[in-house]
């Protein structure tokens, strides 16, 4: 009995050593020795592995994940080749690589696939990631619509922010006390404020039921960003492990946002609808406009495309600003000079301490400076969102080939001597002239390029300015007594931000 056990024992054994050498024997003759099935006319790249693709590759590269695909560029040029898992990649790292293929049409689509998909019922509906007819309609419709209510619109908007940002100063207030200042945790303090104002856009109102749907979005929100770029980048490579490891992977984080965003939207679009069949007057938001087309246009004004169109909305204007903000906060604390000197050019256009109107900003070229520097400095969307090419794409010597996924990856363009001569440091000097004009503007590229890219800039740059000239003429920002300088370097996630960090407000 024992013998036929250790012979069983041993025959297992053996199988397993064969099954173990026909597998490396297998994936040896894959790497090797097999025809390369990647393209000379391809963009070069290091060679991707069964399965896994060039994952190591880019872990190898650097264990800080900002910093892995610049590394890569360095080797193989401005635009090089990847795997990430089967999933075929370009990367673009030039900022004349990024204009001229992201301009091209045929980098309108999206990579819908993973938890992209999964928020969206597996359909491209939405802004973000719709394809064809219904992105064609529905993005120019969406941003016309909300110009109409105040998007983008100074003059319209400066109410939603002077509101949304008495919010945020009566909390600060509130910490103070009695006192002159206090220290306050910077992380979470834009994303109530900034969601606000989109809200507003969108549903035309902040009433005390909404105050509950804006707390939750925004902290759920903020989990989702943090939720991390590692699992959302294993999903990507390999989209069957969300259901495997949810927890993980951060999958579980994810969706509950999205979940989260879709039922307070759709009980938005049932209340609108409600109230649309029985007073039928001039939509004066979003919302209200969206019901109203749903009579004639249900392909396209149902209450499914309203929940990612609210989705997309809320979380691309809350998200991406309020790192922004954070990164805003950052270089005043830890550069007090270029503070000191916005704060005198407020004082400067508005002696009388009124709060500041956006067209005060022409006067104020230092200010603009400062956040054109902010942009090349906190990169909070360094990879942009990824493309996916609809046809094959021709750069340079070079063939994108139809299907691929392309990615920008910004950093080595703003941390090159080349366009920058001191890239290392903070100086929104470099975007003043002799005369003390804004120049070189267009050299950020924070917003993508073509059809695709982002249109709330405007918006972005409206927000920035009347929060952070309002927050100056109130406080003064500083390093907490006892602390040390907080970090600089940026914090990997879905988009980049500070590492956590405290500012002492201080009452002017």
């Amino acid at each position: 009995m024992t013998y036929r056990i250790f012979r069983n024992l041993f025959h297992l054994r053996k199988m397993f050593v064969y099954v173990a050498l026909g597998v490396t024997l297998f994936l040896t003759i894959y790497f090797f020795l097999l025809k390369d099935e990647h393209n000379n006319k391809e963009p070069p790249g290091p060679k991707p592995w069964p399965i896994i693709g060039n994952l190591l590759d880019l872990a190898k590269a650097s264990d800080n994940m900002t910093l892995s695909m610049g590394i890569l560029a360095e080797k193989y040029g401005e635009i090089f080749s990847l795997k990430i898992g089967s999933k075929r990649t370009v990367i673009l790292t030039s900022k004349e690589a990024m204009q001229t293929i992201l301009t091209n049409e045929a980098t309108l689509a999206r990579d819908f696939s993973g938890m992209f998909a999964d928020r969206s019922f597996n359909k491209k509906i939405g802004i973000a990631f719709s394809e064809g007819e219904l992105w064609d309609k529905l993005r120019p419709w969406a941003f016309k619509t909300l110009r109409e209510f105040g998007f983008g619109k100074s003059s319209d908007m400066e109410h939603f922010i002077q509101d949304s940002s008495q919010r945020l100063f009566g909390t600060i207030d509130d910490k103070i006390g009695t006192g002159k200042s206090c220290d306050v945790d910077v992380e979470l303090i834009f994303n109530n404020p900034i969601l606000s104002i989109m809200w507003q856009m969108v549903v035309g109102r902040i009433s005390p039921e909404d105050e509950p749907y804006i707390k939750l979005l925004a902290e759920k929100g903020d989990a989702f960003v943090r939720s991390g770029i590692l699992g959302t980048g294993i999903v990507n490579a390999f989209p069957f492990l969300r259901f495997v490891f949810p927890k993980a992977l951060g999958y579980n984080v994810q969706m509950d946002y999205f979940n989260t965003s879709n039922t307070i939207a759709l009980n938005l679009f049932k209340e609108m609808q409600e109230k649309w069949s029985t007073s039928q007057t001039t939509p004066t938001n979003l919302l209200e406009a969206f019901v109203q087309n749903f009579s004639t246009d249900p392909k396209i004004f149902n209450s499914e495309n309203f929940q990612l169109t609210f989705q997309d909305l809320l979380l691309a204007s809350t998200d991406t600003s309020s790192s922004y903000m954070e990164f805003v906060i950052l270089f005043l604390v830890a550069y007090p000079d270029v503070q000191e000197k916005i704060y005198q050019e407020i004082l400067k256009v508005v002696p009388d301490g009124r709060d500041l109107c956006f067209s005060d900003r022409k006067e104020m070229p230092y200010i603009q400076a400062f956040f054109l520097e902010t942009h090349r400095k906190g990169r909070v969307l360094q990879n942009m969102l990824p493309r996916r090419a609809l046809s094959d794409i021709a750069y340079k010597d070079y063939i994108i080939k139809k299907d691929t996924i392309i990615m920008a990856d910004t950093r080595l363009y703003y941390e090159s001597q080349e366009n920058w001569t001191d890239p290392d440091a903070f100086r929104p000097e470099r975007f003043l002239n002799e005369a003390g004009q804004v120049v070189n503007a267009g050299n950020i590229i924070s917003f993508s390029f073509g059809k695709r890219n982002c249109p709330g800039e405007l918006h972005a740059n409206i927000v920035a300015f009347l929060l952070v000239t309002s927050l100056l003429q109130r406080y003064k920002l500083s390093v907490p007594k006892g602390q040390e300088m907080p970090r600089l370097d940026l914090k990997p996630g879905l988009t980049l931000k500070p590492y956590p960090f405290q500012a002492t407000f201080t009452k002017r």
